[in-house]
């Protein structure tokens, strides 16, 4: 049985799982629907986010969990839902323990690649994605400042923008023409496997739009709004049956561009809601039409009759993990969709809160959630894979924190009145006094080599130059 993280935690929050292991075993009684309900029920899970954490996986995994439980890319998911809890709450005790992690697995460059250029075997696109992303939505919590860095005791780490601007390109750094563009899923082209070294997967080019837009929310600088564009061209036409909105998995880069027939819930949603941001920026209607029309396809095929979000490839083609972790980002994308449709989508909207609240309910059947929001079941028998050896699963609370994190943004949350104190994180002034963005865009100029990617920085206007 894992122990409680002592050095992780706050006091206070090392006493709350203490108080809350004594909890009653009955499920919890809680109405989905309703804000303040939702967001107590969000700060007691969040207190069991570190309970279930490898504490001995620091150093071995910087940062990540042990892989043998949660995957890498998992971790990066798991970061960007505590970030998410502490933006909306205002509860800033995990911040510590957050950046450590994040500190960990980027390091002192920033740079979740840890510097490897050209074929990285072992290294996946769509996995630093993951953690790119949680940098984000720490620079929507932290601020975009220069000064507010995922670092070190020595100030020696990188601004929380600057490491998601940094993973973005580095995922464009393996763009090119093949298959009328796209990034490609694995960082290895020299694999002797066809899929690693030729797939172009969707859900690395969908976390690329996820990327661009928030950026462009930040920035407002063309440069992002192009590339989301193109990129949602690229879904739209090469993955994509127009015809019904299905989404394949992927497309080999093999001379012969054949999809990869599989398909995912994971994408759906984001490109569901990416459509409805880009109406809304554009004011162009196409975008939304096919928005919708993605939301569509995932609400008639990965919900099953229950109302519980599933996968129809777990059982009958794959063994998948339990909890998929597919549904990680479906839920924050939903309260994106949610809060971004027109209201002229009164109606989605209304069938969006209810499908999600429905599914709250099926969680806590599911996971079997304590009245203390303890959402980890005992699988008997125990998996092979990504469990304890007495069967406890701790990507159970990863799926319920993701989860409810969505249902407060879908029912709306005052905004904080206190926010985080970058000094409370970093304590120290950085060695550096240059600017990261500076060095970013120097470094990642020189290494933009497709004709592809730099045709995107140069309908910005973004000189592409050999270092």
């Amino acid at each position: 049985m894992p122990s409680i993280d002592m050095l992780s935690l706050t006091a206070t929050a090392t006493a709350a799982v203490v108080a809350a292991v004594a909890g009653v075993s009955a499920v919890p009684s809680i109405d989905f629907t309703d804000s303040a309900a939702t967001l107590s029920a969000s700060k007691s899970i969040s207190k069991w986010m570190t309970y279930y954490f490898s504490f001995y996986s620091w150093a071995d995994q910087l940062g990540a969990w042990d892989q043998s439980i949660v995957q890498w890319h998992e971790s990066g998911i798991y970061y960007n839902s505590i970030l998410d809890y502490m933006d909306y709450s205002g509860d800033y005790a995990l911040s510590g323990f957050v950046n450590k992690a994040m500190y960990m697995a980027s390091g002192d460059g920033g740079d979740f690649l840890f510097g490897c250029d050209g074929n990285c075997g072992g290294k996946w696109n769509d996995d630093i994605g993951w953690w790119g992303l949680a940098a984000l939505t720490g620079s929507e919590l932290y601020g975009t400042a220069s000064t507010a860095r995922i670092a070190d005791s020595d100030g020696t780490g990188q601004s929380w923008i600057y490491v998601a601007n940094f993973t973005l390109f580095r995922i464009l750094e393996d763009v090119d023409s093949q298959c009328g563009g796209g990034a490609y899923w694995s960082r290895d082209r020299s694999s002797t496997s066809v899929n690693l070294r030729t797939e172009k997967s969707t859900i690395t080019n969908t976390q690329v739009i996820w990327f661009a837009l928030r950026l462009y929310s930040v920035y407002k600088d063309q440069k992002y709004l192009d590339i989301a564009k193109t990129f949602w061209d690229w879904v739209l036409t090469a993955v994509t049956d127009r015809n019904t909105y299905m989404i394949y998995d992927g497309v080999y880069a093999d001379g012969t561009c054949t999809v990869d027939g599989n398909s995912w819930s994971y994408y759906y949603v984001p490109m569901a809601m990416a459509g409805a941001t880009l109406n809304q920026i554009t004011g162009n209607s196409s975008y939304l039409t096919d928005g919708l029309g993605y939301y569509k396809y995932w609400k008639t095929n990965f919900i099953n009759g229950n109302g519980a979000f599933y996968e129809p490839l777990c059982g009958t083609k794959f063994a998948c993990k339990d909890p998929t972790g597919f549904n990680f980002p479906v839920y924050e994308t939903l309260a994106d969709l949610y809060n971004t449709l027109p209201d002229s989508e009164s109606a989605t909207k209304t069938e969006v809160k209810s499908i999600m609240a429905t599914q709250g309910k099926n969680l806590l059947s599911t996971l079997s959630c304590s009245d203390a929001w303890n959402c980890v079941r005992t699988l008997n028998p125990v998996p092979t894979q990504y469990t304890y050896p007495n069967g406890t699963n701790p990507r159970d609370q990863i799926e319920m924190m993701s989860y409810i994190n969505g249902m407060v943004r879908i029912n709306g949350v005052a905004t904080p009145t206190t926010t985080p104190s970058v000094a409370a994180v970093v304590s120290t002034t950085p060695k550096s006094a240059a600017c990261p963005e500076t060095a970013f865009i120097s470094r990642t100029t020189g290494m933009l080599i497709s004709a592809v990617t730099a045709g995107l920085f140069a309908l910005s206007g973004w000189a592409v130059i050999s270092l």
